[in-house]
């Protein structure tokens, strides 16, 4: 599966709707990053960016609301 800014922007919406929670979407971003069996692949560089910001301990203050609204906008404005 690529994991592409569409679907990013779509993750976004779940947390901003509160579908998913700050530990769910950070165990997305873990199984992303270290996926040994090669399942998922980053679109580019960026994709794979904001995954690492979400796994990382000292950027996990950033998944908030206010956080992933900005976000979800940016990315959206680049699609």
């Amino acid at each position: 599966m690529i994991i592409t800014k569409t679907e990013l922007i779509k993750i976004c919406d779940r947390f901003l709707s509160e579908e998913l929670s700050k530990d769910e979407l950070i165990h997305f971003a873990r199984t992303v990053m270290f996926d040994d069996e090669d399942r998922y692949e980053c679109e580019d560089e960026l994709v794979e960016e904001i995954l690492s910001q979400w796994d990382s301990k000292p950027s996990q203050h950033k998944i908030n609301k206010t956080g992933i609204q900005f976000l979800r906008n940016a990315l959206s404005e680049m699609n």
